[in-house]
């Protein structure tokens, strides 16, 4: 290598011998003005590159022509013989940073800010320059000044603020970049120039937005001319001026100059005319609707309710009070009752003891009715409640409900509207509140019975060991798989074991319960299902396995409300003295646990307060529809919910999201909107992506044929396809109620259902105990036999558990 090259620099000495910055000298590079020596490969943490070398003699030569370099640059010129320039297209002079301009600059600027009283600064950006790290560069100058204007005659002037990006005028960059010293003299008349400019632009700019303006005024007055109603016109303008207000920034630059300013200040003006014009209209449309519906007068759409003298019992009691018994004892007293439960099990109960007891009984739920002519007590689901038949004796069970976001609408329009003389509430005390906010609406008397709970409620003073539980005991999780995991220990443990959870369908949950109350099966694993009034037998002791649950939302602590409800099974009164309460040590630290649970046993659950929850009906989507002139339910369904009751002082709306999910992908369906609407509200998991497309077929069959074909399942698969059926089947059954003309092998599926039923039973049973071998019996199996070596915690999958298999196909293993 010559001596030459090894006197060689990178660009790295550059900005040190011509004192400009990294970027500035790669341009100048790219521009062919600092010519390159060689190009060298280096290698770098295994990767290898080239870069360019300089002779570091040559570049000092070059330190003379910087200062010219920059000029042309400032004053738009090209750079290299190609044209290549450091122009912005907006902004005529873009500089890469240099502290000394930007010290000249600020000594610029400081009178001008002080003489003008406006807000100046540079305009300071960031551009990508190659491969190297961005470069902060001078961009010209920015100012800020407001406009006095009167926009409205009515209201004083308000200021309308622009900022306005300009370029740095010619005779300030000359001071500003200047090789030599810069005299005091040279500086103020660059502050002249730069004041001058600025004043310059915000005449002109306030000149031309009041051009604009005066003709925006003109139009406005032609506008509202045209609406003969002067509420209509005070609301618009009223609008526009809340709007002023919050009137954003003119952005305005050279590029469109101050003419341009006004341009933007119009088009701000016209958007808040536009909108408060817009705002007016959904306003009159909104009021049209509820003025339709009736929800502004909630109680008023149930007229027959409103003609009968109604009076209000609440029989408010924790779990084992005797509400239940006490409500369904006036029930029984009565010429005709009906009886409204949370659940399709609750209603059959209620439904077959009322007719053991010779009555002439009903039931009607959402998949099913058994309905005769002359039945005087019906047991129903409370969303199948009847506005139009008239009885003596309404009852509403588990009254808390009220405060359930997805189902509280039903207990609503149940407390509201139902046809009976003397209503009878049972729940929980904290409903009170609630309940009596409420019934202000109708201004019937309320009277409030409170129940104490018979039989004692203690905590445990240790944890249980889920090996050693007794028979009568409980365990509560709140997952599926949870379930199934506590439930496949216990039967590995040589326990007998009922099973409880939400996915089953209701005549497993009964048969399960029932095993449980037989004392077929020594311990039941539930979830919560169990607090809802479940007639599970002489349950002895509670354990729980988390105080934690997942709501939809995320996973939280359980609610005092939730614990007092879950542990108040235990102890049923006539069968045990008093009820335990304790929980696994997997729960966490034992005396932190008897803590949360004993205070919530003891304390306010919290009182339920605020507004009921409501769903609109059929004759308001109707409405809606008519209003705002589309079929496009999920449209319809978005905007009641957004505003139907927004502002009511008792009411809000029900969580309708799901539904709204589903209405909206029914609308690709040639159908009626009401018929959108049944199905819309259908009982399918928005979440079971099989469930929706099947729900979706079934309305298409319906629209193009007039019949839906009945769902055939087989019943050979795993338990969790199996529960999944049982909701789909449920599902079909549930618009069969509706459309019985459509869905026709009502029979055919009711079957199906309970073949599914059955299956599930089946291998819920089979595998709730033991199948362990008795030591003699092995013994004499294996008599004969040559031993064989069995690898150690090795087992068969056709001996495991079918629900452990399951849940290990679930969780990938």
């Amino acid at each position: 290598m010559s001596k030459r090259s090894k006197n060689l620099v990178s660009i790295n000495h550059l900005p040190g011998i011509l004192l400009a910055s990294t970027a500035e000298c790669e341009r100048w590079i790219e521009a062919g003005l600092i010519p390159v020596a060689e190009r060298r490969t280096f290698q770098k943490r295994g990767r290898t590159f080239e870069a360019p070398m300089f002779d570091p003699d040559v570049v000092a030569q070059l330190a003379a022509e910087v200062a010219a370099w920059r000029m042309r640059a400032a004053n738009g010129e090209g750079e290299s013989r190609s044209g290549s320039s450091l122009r912005d297209p907006d902004h005529p002079t873009v500089q890469p940073m240099d502290d000394a301009a930007h010290r000249r600059r600020q000594s610029i600027l400081a009178p001008v800010r002080k003489n003008t009283s406006i807000y100046v600064a540079e305009d300071i950006r960031k551009i990508e320059s190659g491969r190297w790290k961005p470069e902060r560069v001078f961009a010209g100058y920015r100012a800020v000044f407001g406009l006095p204007m009167q926009i409205l005659p009515d209201r004083d002037p308000i200021d309308i603020m622009v900022e306005f990006a300009f370029a740095e005028p010619l005779e300030v960059a000359a001071a500003v970049l200047s090789p030599a010293r810069v005299e005091r003299a040279e500086m103020a008349a660059a502050s002249d120039v730069l004041e001058a400019r600025i004043i310059e632009l915000r005449d002109a700019t306030f000149a031309a937005c009041e051009g604009e303006l005066a003709s925006w005024r003109d139009e406005l007055e032609t506008y509202l001319a045209a609406y003969e109603d002067t509420e209509e016109r005070q609301a618009i303008l009223s609008g526009i001026r809340s709007a002023l207000d919050k009137l954003d920034r003119i952005h305005a630059s050279d590029k469109g100059g101050p003419a341009g300013a006004g341009r933007k200040l119009r088009q701000k003006l016209d958007d808040l005319r536009s909108k408060a014009a817009a705002r007016r209209l959904r306003h009159l449309r909104e009021a049209q609707i509820r003025e339709a519906s009736g929800y502004e007068r909630y109680a008023a759409i149930f007229p027959v309710a409103r003609s009968l003298n109604r009076r209000f019992l609440f029989l408010a009691g924790p779990t084992n009070s005797g509400k239940t018994y006490e409500a369904l004892k006036l029930a029984g007293e009565a010429e005709t009752a009906e009886i409204l439960s949370p659940l399709r099990l609750l209603a059959l109960e209620h439904y077959e003891r009322m007719s053991e007891e010779g009555f002439a009984a009903g039931m009607v739920t959402g998949e099913e009715r058994v309905l005769p002519d002359e039945a005087t007590h019906i047991a129903r689901t409370i969303e199948t409640l009847d506005l139009h038949r008239v009885v003596d004796v309404c009852v509403i069970d588990e009254v808390q409900m009220l405060g359930d976001p997805n189902r509280g609408w039903a207990w609503t329009q149940a407390m509201i509207g139902a046809p009976a003389r003397l209503v009878v509430l049972t729940g929980a005390p904290e409903a009170i509140p609630l309940v009596e906010h409420l019934l202000a609406m109708t201004g019937e008397p309320l009277e409030v019975k409170i129940l104490k709970r018979k039989g004692k409620l203690r905590v445990e003073g240790v944890p249980a060991n889920l090996k050693k539980l007794s028979r009568g005991d409980a365990v509560v999780a709140f997952t599926r798989r949870n379930v199934h995991d506590l439930r496949a220990q216990l039967v590995q443990a040589g326990r007998t074991v009922a099973t409880v959870y939400g996915a089953l369908g209701p005549e497993v949950r009964r048969a399960e319960a029932a095993r449980f109350r037989n004392g077929d099966a020594e311990i039941l694993v539930a979830t919560d299902a169990i607090g809802m009034g479940l007639n599970i037998g002489p349950l002895r002791r509670v354990v729980f396995s988390t105080l934690r649950k997942f709501d939809g939302v995320r996973e939280r602590q359980l609610t005092t409300m939730e614990i007092k409800q879950i542990a108040g099974r235990a102890g049923r009164f006539g069968h045990h003295d008093e009820g335990l309460v304790t929980a696994l040590p997997e729960v966490g630290a034992y005396a932190q646990v008897e803590t949360i649970i004993g205070n919530a046993l003891k304390g306010d659950a919290g009182k339920l307060r605020g507004k009921a929850y409501v769903r609109p009906n059929q004759e308001t989507v109707l409405a809606a529809s008519d209003v705002l002139q589309t079929d496009r339910l999920g449209r319809v369904l978005r905007h009641l919910n957004d505003t139907l009751v927004a502002g009511h002082p008792d009411l809000r709306m029900a969580d309708m999201e799901e539904m709204i999910e589903l209405a909206t992908l029914l609308d690709t369906v040639d159908m009626p909107i009401l018929d959108r609407l049944s199905y819309s509200m259908a009982p399918v998991d928005g979440r079971e992506k099989l469930a929706v497309e099947l729900l979706l077929d079934w309305a298409r069959q319906h629209a193009r044929f007039g019949r839906v074909q009945a769902p055939d399942f087989g019943v050979n698969t795993d338990l969790l396809k199996l529960e999944a059926r049982v909701k789909i089947a449920t599902s079909w059954l549930w618009l069969a109620q509706r459309y019985p003309d459509v869905f026709e092998d009502v029979e055919a599926v009711v079957d199906l259902r309970a073949t599914l039923n059955a299956k599930i039973e089946e291998k819920l049973v089979a595998t709730s105990v033991s199948h362990r071998r008795k030591p003699d019996e092995k013994s004499r199996r294996d008599r004969g036999k040559k031993p064989q070596r069995q690898r150690k915690n090795r087992r068969s999958w056709a001996d495991a558990d079918p629900v452990e298999v399951e849940q290990r196909r679930v969780r990938g293993q």
